[in-house]
């Protein structure tokens, strides 16, 4: 009977852990400097959450959209953005699309 509860809280731990990571993800790769509260114009994460959220249970949306991203398809000339990894473009995507929480 104890398994089942370990079971199910470690995958919430992983959830949860998942979330955060992302964000983290997001600091790393200097995200934060642009899409923080600053005064550049770039949207904040809510309005990007909300924005990308239609693609939330699309498979592959989030490599899709990273990898415009990556290209320079939304904003040209950012190299922060050219600089990430196809992978980190993907996971920061997702994050944006789960809701960037």
């Amino acid at each position: 009977m104890k398994t089942p509860h370990a079971l199910l809280l470690a995958f919430l731990v992983l959830i949860a852990g998942t979330a955060h990571g992302n964000r983290q993800l997001a600091v790393r790769n200097g995200c934060m400097s642009c899409h923080a509260d600053t005064e550049l114009d770039a949207p904040p994460w809510p309005e990007l959450a909300t924005q990308y959220e239609k693609y939330r249970g699309q498979p592959d949306a989030a490599s899709i959209q990273g990898e415009k991203l990556r290209q320079g398809k939304f904003f040209k000339n950012v190299k922060a953005h050219r600089k990430l990894s196809p992978t980190n473009a993907a996971e920061i995507m997702q994050w944006i699309i789960d809701g960037a929480n």
